[in-house]
């Protein structure tokens, strides 16, 4: 297929590949390699997704191998990661029931597991309990003795592999350490238990992984900041309304009702039986690469069987109600393509995530990357530096007492509510400016 750099929708093949070639920075991706799996790969198609990236994942874990022999950690070591990258992007388009599913997601983890062995300073592979079930997780250590700590979880799709190149190495390079973990409905803890799946209450394993880290000498328990990715812009959220010991929480993106937005994505269609609604799902996904993914993830992950069921599934993912009960500052990252895709089904959801955060009593910053900058796509997937940057010189500033260099300005400030009315109306731009009143721009 020919890549699509303006195709941004998340869930289809030119977003995901973005996706996958965004960890190049780290060594996760060889954009080359990258670019000649993609040329084979037919667009649409899942099969061939799957085929080609397990192709290339197939050769890029051989060449480990055989590093490995000849004793060259260096180059055995890069390539591990990079395999764990390219399965875990062949198994993203494959059905929970092929068993390509297991398969794949495993010689991910082998990947990843066998990278953590060529380290010089390994990671802690870790089994945190939680209601009688393991929480799988890994701790990145920022240096030695007591230091701030990060806890980061992804979203509806992410394997902790992946957030581990999103935040993890960075986070050690920034003198954090980083416990990434992942709860129920996610990648490792589903298939480690298989009855784990999403569930709304999400301070209760977060509340788990908090004792374990508390538990650690090296810890600076006073220093401890959660950041949720994606679907985790509601988790993280949600467990730091219940869980005091958290001091910072960084949605990214924020997602104040999963339900109302499900609701207004197929609010176009009216008042209509399950089963036109499940006929027209069907017709759509025969075009739509993100709505075949999308069920058959949120199948395996939420329990449903049909579309329909989407409405009841999501409806408990709301944070309206607790508004009061936030007290820890809190940084709520906006990508601008994120806040396009939310106005698509209908501007009132800009709307409500804005008031949320005008409606908060707690220490609010709020950040903006826009398509000038380059880093405008779903979770900054296109600008992770920049992103890291953000993060943390506001987790220094906020937690650590540091001076904080991002700064706004006129013309920022000016931007960041234009942003809002093209996208949220003239209520977007109302309760964009009210924010700015209430809340610290960086």
């Amino acid at each position: 297929m020919k890549v699509n750099f303006r195709d941004k929708t998340v869930g289809g093949f030119n977003y995901e590949f973005v996706r996958g070639i965004s960890t190049q920075h780290i060594g996760a991706a060889e954009f080359g390699e990258c670019m000649e799996t993609i040329d084979r790969v037919k667009d649409g198609n899942f099969d061939s997704w799957i085929s080609e990236w397990t192709v290339t994942a197939d050769r890029v874990a051989n060449y480990a191998i055989k590093a490995r022999q000849l004793g060259d950690r260096t180059s055995a070591r890069t390539a591990c990661l990079k395999a764990s990258n390219y399965y875990r992007m062949a198994v993203f388009y494959a059905s929970p029931t092929d068993p390509r599913h297991t398969e794949l997601w495993k010689r991910s983890k082998d990947c990843f597991h066998c990278m953590i062995q060529l380290m010089d300073n390994p990671i802690e592979s870790l089994d945190i309990d939680f209601e009688g079930a393991k929480l799988p997780a890994y701790f990145v250590s920022g240096g030695e003795g007591k230091r701030p700590t990060l806890i980061a979880l992804g979203g509806f799709d992410s394997t902790m592999e992946e957030v581990y190149c999103w935040i993890g190495t960075a986070a050690a390079d920034y003198g954090w350490h980083c416990l990434i973990f992942e709860g129920p409905g996610q990648w490792s803890a589903l298939k480690l238990n298989p009855d784990l799946r999403f569930r709304p209450d999400y301070e209760k394993p977060v509340k788990a992984v908090v004792d374990y880290v508390l538990s650690r000498p090296d810890v600076d328990g006073e220093k401890l900041a959660l950041i949720g990715y994606s679907m985790g812009g509601y988790l993280a959220p949600r467990a730091a309304a219940f869980e005091p010991r958290i001091k910072a929480c960084i949605p990214n993106t924020l997602v104040v009702d999963a339900g109302e937005a499900v609701k207004e994505a197929f609010s176009k269609l009216g008042h209509v039986s399950d089963r036109i609604l499940d006929g027209w799902y069907s017709l759509i996904s025969r075009r739509s690469t993100y709505a075949r993914w999308y069920l058959q993830h949120a199948q395996w992950t939420l329990g449903i069987r049909y579309p329909h069921e989407y409405f009841e599934a999501w409806k408990p993912y709301t944070l309206k109600g607790l508004e009061d009960h936030f007290h820890s500052p809190m940084l709520f990252l906006f990508s601008e393509d994120d806040i396009i895709d939310l106005a698509a089904p209908s501007p009132k959801i800009v709307q409500e995530i804005l008031q949320f955060i005008v409606s908060l009593k707690c220490d609010r910053t709020v950040h903006l990357f826009t398509r000038t900058e380059g880093d405008s796509l779903h979770c900054q997937m296109d600008g992770l530096s920049y992103a890291h940057a953000v993060i943390f010189q506001w987790l220094n500033q906020t937690l650590c007492g540091r001076e904080l260099s991002v700064q706004s300005n006129a013309a920022t400030r000016k931007a960041f509510v234009e942003i809002f009315k093209k996208h949220g109306g003239e209520i977007g731009a109302e309760k964009a400016q009210k924010i700015l009143d209430c809340a610290q721009l960086i």
